[in-house]
């Protein structure tokens, strides 16, 4: 779909203004959801080590095992639930990125270059397949079992 020419001029101003926007929150989210990762990891490793180092081999009670497994579990869920919630925003920016590139005609073959595109076709459905959010789910969801078996093994 080429650049509509029925669009007025601050129809065009205003994908201009928005463009540059969207995209940046496209980049923002990712990596709003890598740093919660991050940080998530970083936490339950660093408990799971001072856990093997610190505590006690013996004599850990069952109220406390269970108030550390829960708090443990809380801690993991929010930011699980933190890093979706900026998953599905930033398929709603990217979404609408997409729809301003199409109408830009970013997509059009010979509108920029001759003979192509000048952005390749499958970048309007390549976020769809997107599998860093599962990763992120599985890392801090394996560390968060290695720290419920340290309390439980100690």
């Amino acid at each position: 779909m080429p650049v509509d020419t029925d669009l007025r001029e601050e129809q065009l101003e205003i994908l201009r203004v928005l463009y540059p926007w969207y995209k940046e929150e496209v980049f923002r989210r990712r990596e709003q959801m890598m740093r919660l990762t991050a940080f998530a990891s970083a936490f339950l490793v660093l408990l799971l080590v001072t856990i093997m180092a610190v505590s006690p081999t013996h004599g850990t009670n069952m109220t406390t095992q269970i108030f550390a497994i829960t708090g443990v579990a809380l801690f993991s869920a929010i930011f699980v639930y933190l890093i979706l919630q900026q998953r599905d925003r930033h398929r709603i920016a990217k979404k609408t990125l997409i729809e301003m590139e199409k109408i830009l005609g970013l997509y059009d073959e010979g509108l920029y270059s001759v003979g192509k595109a000048l952005y390749p076709e499958d970048w309007q459905t390549a976020w769809l397949s997107d599998r860093s959010v599962t990763v992120y789910t599985a890392v801090i969801s394996a560390l968060t079992v290695l720290v419920i078996a340290a309390v439980l093994v100690r």
